[in-house]
């Protein structure tokens, strides 16, 4: 039996061990769930493509909440193709207001702007090379302030620098509550920027109703503060051991790391009724 069976996770730092792998037996404990007749919905940061090649290791069919909640879409594996099932892009003007503060003050942040399925940055850097490597994606480079100034559709941005750059970058677009985001970390050095009614609790929200399950019935597992809406809101929030500190204060309960496969621990002794 299944007493949750609506279940949406984070990735990195969740369901993948520190190397990016998903743990053997956290791969066998979504697929006894799933098979089960629960509903197991990656919920992250990512874009929808670095989300793909993971959804299918998984034998996942149900939706992608991609980009913090800014996107969610459905994938056809045999068809290759996508349906936007819910958007919601940042304000037009935004994204180069944005872009142009970070230049105003000169801070060395790496900015990345996702539209869609596309990636975008400036150049190559430090840090998009990192999250390349996390993600197995790569940029388009093209000029950013010539192709937001034509306003282009964004979904959310993410800005990635030093730690103390990111605070003072949440500082500066705290005193701008006219941009309408919400900025929020997944880790020390991530800062992702997104409409401010968007993030993964209103994607909770949306695929509740959208498999008919109330928010008692849900289950949402992380580690990061984007992902506490979700567990704040969910039936019940668990925190993956290697959690920011926050979260671990807020969540409900505490599973093993993401590296000692927590997922799959949350599923077999929270989810499923044996």
């Amino acid at each position: 039996m299944i007493k949750y069976p609506l279940v949406l996770s984070d990735i990195d730092g969740t369901l993948v061990d520190d190397n990016g792998a998903i743990p053997d037996h956290v791969v066998q404990a979504v697929q006894a769930y799933s098979q089960a007749g629960g509903h197991f919905v990656l919920a992250s940061a990512r874009p929808p493509l670095t989300m793909v090649d993971i959804a299918r290791q998984l034998d996942l069919t149900v939706p992608l909440v991609t980009l913090n909640g800014s996107l969610i879409v459905t994938y056809d594996p045999h068809a290759g193709s996508w349906d936007i099932l819910a958007e919601q892009p940042l304000y037009s003007r935004v994204p180069i207001q944005l872009y142009q503060t970070i230049v105003t003050h000169q801070l060395p942040v790496s900015l990345n702007v996702y539209s869609g399925l596309a990636w975008i940055a400036n150049q190559h850097d430090q840090w998009n090379d990192q999250e390349a490597a996390i993600t197995g994606t790569w940029p388009l480079i093209k000029p950013l302030a010539q192709r937001l100034a034509t306003g282009l559709t964004v979904h959310k941005m993410l800005a990635m620098a030093a730690p103390t750059v990111i605070d003072e970058l949440t500082a500066i677009i705290a005193a701008h509550p006219e941009w309408h985001v919400n900025a929020s970390r997944s880790k020390d050095t991530y800062l992702g920027i997104s409409d401010a009614s968007v993030s993964k609790q209103s994607a909770l929200h949306l695929l509740a109703d959208h498999f008919n399950i109330s928010l008692a019935q849900t289950m949402a597992i992380g580690d990061g503060d984007n992902d506490l809406p979700m567990l704040t809101t969910a039936g019940l929030g668990i925190a993956t051991g290697n959690a920011r500190p926050t979260v671990l204060a807020q969540a409900a309960q505490t599973v093993a790391s993401n590296t000692d496969g927590g997922v799959a621990e949350a599923l077999n002794d929270y989810a499923l009724v044996h």
